[in-house]
């Protein structure tokens, strides 16, 4: 293996590291939003109508019990709502309530911010190669 392509495989494992520090941190943090709620916000953020449970689950890369749970901290808290399906009523169906719009809309300026100041001095070549590199990765562990 070449140094080069040792250094990219150490600076990825890094990368998990840090991934792995901010679930850390977020399992102590109260009072917010944890980075994994604000990914499932963001995705129902997405479908105004709402989403069923399982197909939020999925787009969210978390477990049915992990769902649950954390649908039952948002519903408590106000942020996200579940209603039985008009047709079929074995259907969960979850959408934002206004304050969880509101708090989505916040974290997602915050973390736009912090993208745009961590890359202001990228340019678009650095740029597209960081996203294929990453791209590459993410193949490279789906075929793991």
């Amino acid at each position: 293996m070449s140094d080069d392509l040792a250094t990219l495989r150490e600076s990825f494992y890094s990368l998990l590291a840090a991934q792995r520090r901010l679930r850390g941190r977020d399992a102590v943090q109260k009072g917010e939003l944890s980075f994994a709620q604000y990914r499932l916000l963001r995705r129902l953020a997405e479908a105004p109508e709402g989403l069923p449970a399982g197909r939020l689950a999925v787009l969210a890369e978390v477990s049915s019990a992990t769902i649950t749970q954390m649908l039952d901290g948002l519903e408590k808290a106000g942020i996200a709502q579940r209603t039985r399906d008009g047709d079929d009523r074995r259907v969960v169906v979850v959408a934002l309530t206004p304050e969880g719009r509101r708090l989505q809309a916040c974290k997602e300026d915050e973390l736009r911010r912090r993208w745009e100041a961590a890359f202001a001095d990228a340019g678009e070549d650095e740029l597209r190669i960081g996203r294929d590199v990453l791209m590459r990765l993410a193949g490279f562990y789906d075929e793991l």
